[in-house]
């Protein structure tokens, strides 16, 4: 399997509770989780940092950390396993993840609050589990006490990135309803800093979630090339050895869904975008910033779709 971030499919209410079931199964418990590694002794009560690396952060802190998020809703017929409709936003700026670590460094609260959408919180204190996937420890998750709202995350400390991450979360909103979405955070490279000669490759991982064109959902997993040109602005971005899963176990090469296009973005602006277009030939968009004081990194979200219910939608990050 791909070292990427693997996403929940979309279920109804009470096939939903079967699978966030499963997936606590699927976790190994840790006490340094979603995204935190524990970085040291420490005491006291929780501060609010601004957060300018992972490498930075200390126990007995409370982090925001500011982002991009795309949001969609979706209906399922728990009759047929299948979606019966979804609707996907466009990837918006004014995105956070906020978070509350304890004395040993150890994950106590997550908030992830997409831009535009309500909140999202999970607590140890209410019950709610906190690990890493048993099928990729590379991976964090966190499932709600009543399965009802989980999140997964890459570790950014388990890619070597020191600036960035991306997560994904699913809540159930209804009966056989519910909201989803991706969201890449991270410190980002104020525009002016980010070089204007010579050219980097970026290279990481994407994670996102699939529907067929009759509504069947999968988890997938590739990875991420993103070839920067600073002179001409320009981004080469592709994805490739995509594989897809319905239910965490068993992965499947799904190549029709590599995608590739070209990105730009402005004199000493910070806003990276353009279309892809997969093999398979669904298109759509990347949105996408740098990150790190002198654009060290790279993250963003993407979407494209096809015929019928078909789309796949998820986030990405990556260094040079």
């Amino acid at each position: 399997m791909n070292s990427g971030y693997r996403f929940e499919s979309m279920q109804s209410s009470g096939m939903r509770h079967v699978v966030n079931m499963r997936l606590q199964n699927l976790l190994l418990l840790s006490s340094s989780s979603l995204l935190l590694t524990a970085c040291g002794g420490g005491g006291g009560s929780a501060t609010l940092a601004s957060f300018s690396s992972w490498s930075a952060l200390q126990p007995s802190t409370t982090v925001s950390i500011s982002g991009t998020s795309q949001v969609g809703n979706y209906t399922w017929n728990s009759g047929t396993n299948r979606l019966t409709s979804r609707t996907l936003g466009s990837s918006s700026s004014g995105a956070t993840y906020t978070a509350t670590y304890n004395s040993s460094g150890a994950l106590e609260t997550a908030t992830m609050t997409p831009a535009g959408a309500s909140s999202l919180t999970w607590s140890r204190a209410a019950g709610d589990t906190f690990g890493v996937l048993i099928a990729n420890n590379n991976v964090d998750a966190v499932v709600s006490a009543d399965n009802t709202r989980y999140a997964l995350a890459a570790n950014p400390y388990a890619f070597g990135w020191d600036y960035q991450s991306y997560g994904l979360w699913d809540s159930e909103t209804g009966t056989e309803s519910g909201s989803f979405g991706s969201m890449s955070i991270g410190a980002s490279t104020a525009g002016p800093n980010i070089p204007t000669s010579g050219s980097a490759t970026f290279t990481g991982n994407s994670g996102g979630r699939y529907a067929s064109a009759t509504g069947e959902s999968f988890f997938t997993s590739s990875t991420m090339t993103a070839a920067v040109n600073f002179v001409t602005r320009s981004v080469a971005f592709s994805t490739a050895s995509t594989e897809t899963s319905p239910d965490l176990g068993s992965f499947t090469t799904n190549n029709s869904l590599n995608m590739s296009g070209t990105l730009s973005y402005g004199s000493a602006s910070n806003q990276i975008t353009g279309t892809v277009i997969t093999t398979g030939g669904q298109s759509g968009s990347v949105s996408a910033v740098f990150y790190g004081p002198s654009a060290q990194e790279i993250g963003g979200n993407f979407a494209v779709t096809g015929s019928g219910l078909e789309v796949y939608a998820g986030s990405f990050g990556g260094k040079r």
